[in-house]
């Protein structure tokens, strides 16, 4: 989409022009819900020629929202290394489900999912890891988009001859400092007792996450058409501004321990 504000003189013409543009909703239920900030959404068809290993993504423009991030993430393997794979696999399965009681009650989550979240709760366990619960996993559809969720199911359960594991995290409210939601979590981890041989063990630091970041596109609507207007400002009113990319999605960049940068890759140019 293609949009052009006349002069800067109309200032009503010009806001309204801005925020007449619709909300382009990013699923079928009106958008995502919680994501992980450092996740990417990457469409193969348009990358086909490039190198994901030395792939550099463009810098976000200047004009954006900034806000505190939701939650914290991370990362967590829960892991059994009994002799026998039917006992490894019920160690597993009984902290898993310990650790679901525990979170439910402390005010905790437990997540899986590279970049979208999905929660893990005693009614849905099994269908997150059918193979933990003996299930066969059911083959997804192939599809041309690069979907980061699906490499992540793909190794969300392991078993080999000396070990059983699943991967997942563990979420926590920021509601203070990074360190204040390190604490927490390790916190949380260590007060779920080890069934058998099984254990908890971290991996990696810290990730943030956002609640429906399309939910922003009005305030970030806002601040372009401010923006566009304060530079047309500068020149004489036979000047306009060009602005392009509106209907794009909401993406996001972390930018501090605890602060997201939400914004649309538009661009604009002034002319006559």
């Amino acid at each position: 989409m293609k949009l052009t504000l006349k002069t800067a003189l109309n200032s009503a013409l010009c806001s309204a022009a801005l925020f007449n543009c619709p909300v382009i909703a990013q699923d079928d239920d009106g958008g995502m819900n919680e994501v992980v900030v450092t996740g990417s959404r990457i469409n193969r068809n348009s990358l086909s020629s490039v190198d994901l290993s030395t792939y550099v993504p463009p810098s976000p423009p200047v004009i954006g929202f900034k806000r505190q991030a939701d939650s914290a993430v991370r990362n967590i393997d829960i892991v059994s290394d009994s002799r026998e794979e039917d006992m490894r696999r019920r160690e597993v399965q009984a902290m898993l489900l310990d650790a679901i009681d525990r979170a439910k009650t402390a005010g905790f989550s437990l997540v899986t999912g590279q970049s979208e979240l999905v929660e893990v709760t005693r009614a849905n366990w099994q269908d997150q890891f059918p193979e933990l619960a003996g299930k066969a996993k059911e083959e997804d559809d192939e599809d041309d988009d690069y979907d980061d969720d699906e490499d992540e199911d793909q190794s969300a359960y392991e078993n080999n001859s000396s070990s059983t594991t699943i991967r997942l995290k563990v979420k926590t409210k920021l509601d203070g400092s990074i360190n204040n939601a390190q604490q927490k979590i390790a916190g949380f981890i260590k007060s779920v007792p080890a069934t058998g041989r099984s254990l908890i063990v971290p991996q990696g630091g810290l990730a943030l996450t956002i609640i429906n970041p399309d939910q922003y596109r009005d305030e970030i609507y806002k601040r372009i058409s401010t923006g566009a207007k304060h530079a047309v400002s500068f020149y004489g009113p036979e000047y306009g501004v060009e602005v392009v990319g509106l209907d794009r999605s909401v993406d996001w960049q972390q930018v501090s321990n605890t602060e997201v940068f939400l914004y649309i890759p538009y661009t604009f140019k002034i002319e006559k």
